[in-house]
């Protein structure tokens, strides 16, 4: 992904739309081209690496930005974007639990903003977080329960947690693996919580080599009981492989469905892939379920951790020294196996989307795809609204932001407390 010229000498995160912007900025009545639904009443914010004084030595380790849109009353009311002011670089995602949003990395406590993006300070929950958080925890829209984990280079290298609705934490489990590994993303379905023990080792993210393939460590997944003991894990080998993040888990009959996006190496292209893990034969089975190179799986929230449909996900193509040069977003289908693409053109690069109820109870792609698409020909970004029933189709809404948005991780639509 290209942007404005820069010196060939500087790597990729400090180049292009991957580059930080210098400040922080509010700017209200934005311009909208099209309609914005009326129902849309709420914040996307977006998270992203953003260097602030100097640059950083990996695009990881940059220090956390948020990118923030209000829509209201069919008006785009205000774009503010805000450091993460924090120890800690708290880069990665954003969520919203107990009524707290939560600005998250990996290996670190989460940090709590306002819903202005003005930082508030590192929670611990009442001093049982000792160790950090995953970037990836998973909200039960049954229970309103935070399940979550983290991972370390010290044993025990993986710790299972459960905050209850209130934002309580209630259970920590610690979880035996073989070493260090790159855990970035698990799942949850109704009764279980469900891991990737994966042959991608971790050394530390400020080592020259902070992560690495190993042939000899073997594959795995590990589903325990949700409020179960760590020792309850049960573990099913899979072929070796490479597991960023995962879309969604669920049970049917004595099966978990797992959907992930899974590359067979370490530098491997990562694609929509099924796994069936069936708890009373104790195998799993594999299935591709796309051959295009994508990531950033997301789906309809409501349905995290019960059968979902449709899978909404970044297409990468045209990889050059590892970074795509044109991105699209692709609507999955996982009951027809077909999919849906929408392409903003060669000039025009979408990030991660995520999905949007129109109303609390409509149906799972009754909504709209939301997400940030970076402009190169007038160096800014948009904030897009897309119809995610007639996907393909030309934009809802366009919200015209005021500068661009670097190329950042993850999001949320935040909508607004009834």
């Amino acid at each position: 992904m290209t942007g404005p010229s820069s010196p060939e000498t500087l790597p990729f995160h400090l180049t292009g739309n991957f580059a930080p912007v210098p400040d922080e900025i509010a700017v209200h009545d934005l311009d909208v081209t099209g309609t914005l639904p009326p129902e849309l009443a709420g914040t996307y914010v977006r998270n992203g690496p953003n260097p602030r004084n100097g640059p950083s030595p990996t695009w990881f380790l940059g220090q956390g930005m948020l990118h923030g849109v209000r829509i209201e009353g069919g008006r785009a009311r205000w774009y503010r974007n805000r450091w993460i002011d924090a120890p800690t670089t708290s880069n990665t995602n954003i969520v919203r639990h107990a009524g707290r949003l939560l600005a998250l990395v990996e290996t670190a406590p989460p940090v709590v903003v306002t819903g202005e993006l003005a930082t508030v300070g590192a929670l611990d929950f009442a001093g049982g977080l000792t160790r950090g958080m995953t970037a990836h925890p998973k909200i039960c829209p049954s229970t309103g329960e935070l399940l979550f984990f983290v991972y370390g280079l010290q044993a025990p290298f993986v710790t299972y947690y459960r905050a209850n609705a209130s934002g309580e934490l209630v259970q920590s489990e610690p979880i035996e693996v073989g070493s260090p590994t790159y855990m970035h993303d698990f799942a949850i379905t109704r009764r279980y919580a469900v891991f990737l023990d994966l042959p991608v080792l971790f050394h530390g993210w400020r080592t020259p080599v902070p992560i690495q393939w190993s042939d000899d460590y073997g594959a795995r997944i590990g589903v325990l009981p949700r409020d179960g003991r760590g020792d309850q894990v049960r573990w099913f080998p899979i072929a070796p492989c490479s597991v960023v993040h995962t879309a969604n888990a669920y049970e049917e009959g004595g099966t978990i469905v797992l959907d992930v996006m899974r590359a067979s190496t370490l530098d491997a292209p990562s694609r929509l892939h099924r796994y069936t893990v069936d708890l009373e034969e104790g195998v799993v089975h594999e299935a591709a379920l796309d051959a295009l190179h994508a990531e950033f799986p997301r789906i309809d929230d409501r349905r995290t951790g019960s059968a979902h449909r449709y899978v909404y996900a970044l297409e990468l193509r045209n990889l050059v020294n590892g970074i795509p040069t044109h991105t699209a977003l692709r609507k999955y289908d996982v009951a027809t196996g077909r999919s849906t693409v929408h392409d903003f053109g060669p000039d025009r690069f979408p990030g991660e989307c995520v999905f949007v109820p129109r109303t609390p109870g409509s149906d799972e792609d009754d909504g709209y795809a939301i997400g940030y698409v970076y402009d190169r020909r007038r160096n800014a970004s948009d904030l897009v609204v897309l119809d995610a029933a007639d996907f393909a189709a030309p934009a809802l809404a366009t919200i015209a932001l005021p500068r661009r948005v670097p190329f950042g991780i993850h999001g949320s639509w935040f909508p607004d407390l009834g």
